[in-house]
């Protein structure tokens, strides 16, 4: 009888220590979601030959070398994204293609607070979205191009 107790007893402190690992897992993910990731943190200015910048509307197409991708990188490097998201939005949109010296490509699309990176959107924050349009903006004013 004594035997089935003490048994009985770590049974349910085994079945405790399993729901609290449980539970504090679903919390880490919970405030993962609620503070987003930063998707693009280790992007590297040094790793980019360039930038082609496309704002539309109108339409413009603008190529960003040098001290411009790196400011470029400051910004996405901050770009907090939350959840991964399915839906396009309508707006003003800045599409970055990112070549990097080791020959492959980056895909990055802004608009709003809508991000989408090689393909895959997530929810980002507004502020961050908005300084990427000002950023190509500021370059399209820096090469006295009308955007």
């Amino acid at each position: 009888m004594e035997n089935q107790t003490a048994a009985s007893a770590r049974g349910r402190r085994g079945l405790q220590r399993i729901i609290a690992v449980v539970v504090v897992l679903a919390c880490l993910a919970g405030v993962r979601l609620l503070l987003g990731t930063r998707q693009m943190m280790y992007l590297a200015a040094r790793d980019i030959t360039r930038i082609e910048v496309t704002i539309t509307p109108p339409g413009t197409t603008l190529t960003a070398t040098g001290d411009d991708t790196a400011e470029a990188v400051k910004v996405l490097n901050k770009t907090v994204c939350y959840t991964p998201q399915k839906d396009e939005v309508a707006g003003q949109t800045v599409a970055l293609t990112i070549y990097k010296h080791d020959g492959t490509t980056m895909a990055v699309t802004s608009c709003g607070d809508f991000l989408t990176i090689d393909g895959k959107g997530y929810r980002a924050r507004l502020s961050d979205g908005e300084k990427l349009s000002d950023w190509a903006q500021a370059l399209a004013e820096k090469q006295n191009i009308q955007s």
